[in-house]
């Protein structure tokens, strides 16, 4: 199919990111895993500053809360992959949507075209 009916994709877009740009898109879609990614280091980081200070009750807290933050990271991080699959089935109905519409464009041109072509044949035979 001729690209001139490409319509924009979202998901090609995506693709095309790089970087921080790419990291920066995904912590929008889902932004409770960065929140607890960065909960979870400050924790760990809180434990170990608090072990090499001595105070081990302290650090036994910390140690507790990482786990806890790990929790809720994998409980974000499943729950949005399960959001995204079951907003999956509506974007499949958009991609089919967008491949009829593609190529109900791309048949009107061709029959553009054939018509153009045949009009241009009846005036040269008609000369």
């Amino acid at each position: 199919m001729p690209s001139s009916f490409d319509i924009y994709d979202g998901e090609d877009a995506v693709k095309n990111l790089k970087g921080f740009q790419k990291l920066w898109y995904h912590c929008k879609e889902q932004p409770l895993v960065p929140i607890g990614i960065i909960a979870t280091c400050f924790a760990l980081s809180k434990s170990a500053l608090s072990i090499r200070s001595g105070n081990h009750k302290s650090a036994n807290r910390y140690f507790t809360a990482r786990v806890a933050f790990q929790a809720f990271t994998l409980i974000a991080l499943v729950g949005g992959t399960y959001m995204a699959a079951k907003d999956s089935k509506s974007r499949d109905q958009i991609l089919q949507e967008k491949a009829e519409r593609r190529k109900k464009l791309w048949l009107e041109d061709l029959e553009r075209q054939g018509v153009l072509e045949q009009q241009l044949l009846d005036e040269r035979k008609s000369k």
